[in-house]
């Protein structure tokens, strides 16, 4: 099947997609279909900060109109924060939308009745990756290192890489989860394995990334 994605949000992520699905493809055999359209990250990122869901519902749709007339067969959003508008997103898409969170919804049901850590953007940790499961107890950071776990993904996303300062931000917070019970945690953002896969770790982790690519390249190969 022929797949759309839509880029920008950010830029590392969408390379991330295109490089995995095209190791994927390579190693399974299959021929890779895929067209990259790009969406306009500070006009995401104000229409993120103001919730105007309509209007990136809208943004995402002429996207997808694009994605159809080059022949994709549907559109895949590689984003959490960009699923803060998904629901209006999916009516006004010409496409079928493979979000991320449906398959990670999946992939997290064997961790139903445990407790998990979560970081991302701040409305991915306030709703919990938009109120994915209630059957997981979730953790998330406290107080100020909420904000600074926020801030500092969106500076990961716009930027495309990592600082120091990033990264220990980002792993502290999620030591921090660890020893407040967590049993793994959850990267609630496609971007942030621009931290996590350059360090060693004495915790488990669960890249939504990976999930999302995993189900894209299965759908993908048909």
């Amino acid at each position: 099947m022929h797949v759309g994605l839509i880029g920008g949000i950010g830029p590392a992520v969408t390379f991330r997609y295109y490089q995995r699905l095209f190791e994927i493809a390579l190693a399974k055999k299959f021929s890779l279909e895929l067209t990259v359209v790009n969406c306009d990250m500070p006009q995401f990122l104000n229409n993120f900060s103001q919730d105007k869901k309509e209007n990136q519902a809208s943004i995402f749709a002429e996207l997808a109109s694009r994605l159809q007339k080059a022949g994709a067969d549907f559109v895949v959003l590689p984003s959490i924060g960009g699923s803060f508008c998904l629901n209006e997103f999916i009516k006004k898409s010409p496409l079928p939308v493979q979000d991320v969170i449906t398959p990670l919804r999946t992939y997290l049901e064997p961790y139903k009745g445990k407790t998990m850590g979560l970081v991302g953007t701040n409305k991915a940790m306030d709703t919990k990756i938009y109120n994915l499961t209630d059957e997981i107890n979730w953790l998330i950071p406290e107080a100020e290192q909420f904000d600074d776990v926020h801030n500092s993904y969106v500076a990961l996303a716009t930027e495309g890489k990592a600082n120091r300062q990033i990264s220990e931000t980002l792993i502290s917070a999620s030591k921090k989860l660890i020893d407040r019970g967590a049993d793994a945690v959850v990267l609630g953002g496609t971007d942030l394995f621009l931290v996590f896969e350059n360090h060693q770790l004495s915790f488990e982790i669960i890249d939504c990334a990976d999930v999302h690519i995993g189900h894209i390249a299965t759908l993908a190969a048909k």
